[in-house]
């Protein structure tokens, strides 16, 4: 079983939130727990770092994807008032996100790696 507290520590790394908007987010982070649970061969360790990073990295992007629906504002001003959002935080989170997939490429089901090949381009599966 991934320790689901490492993967709240992963995503405070990731991004700039603090530890209570992530618990916040508790639903969405036991989600991709799980489908990152789903997703690794049976002899893979839970808590190799890869995975705890996948699990993390997919969160991040799920609690991200959501942020961007709410918080569209890019930059404001008014008068002496100026909000700004971070540059691409929705970008950022998908980067992690594919960079931590690729890190755990042989600790995956094959079946997984097939489906993600499906969405984002080819993979050999065996010659």
């Amino acid at each position: 079983m991934i320790n689901t507290e490492l993967v709240k520590a992963g995503i405070l790394l990731m991004g700039d939130l603090e530890e209570d908007e992530v618990e916040k987010f508790s639903t969405v982070i036991s989600s991709a727990v799980s489908a990152t649970e789903a997703v690794i061969k049976e002899n893979a360790d839970d808590n190799d770092p890869r995975v705890i990073q996948l699990a993390a990295a997919k969160a991040y992007y799920a609690i991200c994807c959501a942020a961007s629906q709410t918080d569209g504002i890019t930059s404001f001003s008014a008068g002496d008032v100026s909000v700004t959002q971070k540059a691409d935080t929705l970008s950022n989170a998908k980067c992690y996100y594919e960079m931590a997939l690729n890190d755990c490429r042989t600790l995956l089901k094959p079946e997984s790696v097939a489906q993600q090949a499906e969405t984002n381009g080819f993979a050999f599966l065996g010659v």
